[in-house]
């Protein structure tokens, strides 16, 4: 057993040594919620680990602004890393900003604006709250759904995709019809959702070391949406954002990391240049190509550093051999 344990540790601390020391690479860090909330379903990441995830990041990587990574590995080769936050909840002021205030980390936050006129989260994690807050065993709406979804609270994730997977295949009208009926039967409080950043939460920001991108007005999967609700979806993001923080908004985080060429192009058209997908897999930067600045990001939400650190360098599967060798 001790022998099995060192030969483990030793593995992933071993990876995770090389991996932060290849050059020319840069890490992007998704993040939606900072919290210990311990929410079963949507989990944030609790602050500690956050802060633990972000001194390991500060120590090993040159961390940036998004419109410095041209420039940075113009003139070196050692790996940088953006943090980034997707949606605009609350948690960004409450719980991350003293910490990377602290250590004096830039940072990206991208919001879909609507919020900022309803106060409420967007969609998809209207849902999520729902499920979090509501003693529900199942869910049906036969508008919706061909079969009843049962709250499985030991296999969220499962839940949560089948959610997921109605929610992006409707319009941005029949979506909100479903998320408001569902809040309805469910018996959903407002005050209960997700607390979302205000327009003066913005103001505040945008004092700090940061750079602001759009993630759309109402975080619709844009593939399913036509040329003009595209355009209006982000230009109407775009110029919001602007007039709030006195700063050109060229950074487009696709809501749930869903695009395809039209979505790039009217983006590129409307002057977004930097555009962030979401992916398990940290960017290689070729210097001696054109920059690309089509960046993957690897989402976070994970409830330990060595658990973060295991799905950043693509060692989980060797992290749950362990966790599973132990529950037999």
């Amino acid at each position: 057993m001790k022998h099995f344990l060192i030969y483990i540790f030793r593995q992933l601390t071993f990876n995770y040594v090389l991996e932060k020391t290849k050059k020319n690479r840069l890490l992007i860090l998704m993040f939606h919620q900072v919290n210990n909330q311990n929410a079963i379903f949507y989990k944030g990441m609790p602050i500690n680990v956050f802060k633990q995830l972000c001194l390991f990041i500060k120590k090993n990587y040159e961390v940036l602004l998004p419109s410095e990574v041209q420039n940075h590995f113009k003139n070196s080769s050692k790996p940088a890393a953006i943090i980034s936050f997707d949606d605009g909840h609350y948690d960004i002021i409450k719980n991350a900003l003293p910490i990377l205030k602290n250590l004096d980390l830039a940072f990206n936050v991208n919001i879909d604006t609507e919020i900022l006129q309803t106060r409420k989260p967007q969609d998809f994690v209207r849902v999520y709250d729902i499920l979090n807050y509501c003693n529900i065993n199942s869910y049906y709406d036969s508008e919706f759904m061909k079969q009843p979804i049962e709250i499985d609270r030991f296999n969220s994730v499962t839940v949560e995709k089948r959610f997921t997977d109605i929610l992006s295949k409707l319009s941005i009208k029949k979506r909100r019809e479903f998320v408001d009926k569902m809040a309805v039967d469910s018996k959903m409080s407002v005050t209960n959702y997700s607390k979302m950043l205000s327009v003066n939460d913005v103001k505040l920001l945008s004092k700090y070391k940061v750079e602001f991108g759009s993630h759309s007005y109402s975080h619709p999967i844009l593939t399913n949406l036509t040329s003009n609700e595209i355009y209006s979806e982000l230009i109407n993001s775009k110029k919001e954002l602007e007039k709030i923080t006195n700063q050109e908004v060229n950074i487009l985080a696709y809501p749930n990391g869903i695009y395809n060429q039209e979505v790039e192009n009217i983006a590129k058209g409307m002057g977004f240049n930097i555009l962030l997908q979401t992916g398990d897999k940290i960017n290689e930067i070729n210097k001696e190509e054109e920059p690309i600045e089509s960046w993957k990001r690897i989402n976070q939400y994970h409830q330990t550093l060595n658990g973060s650190l295991a799905h950043i360098y693509g060692k989980t599967k060797i992290l749950n051999s362990v966790l599973n060798y132990f529950k037999k």
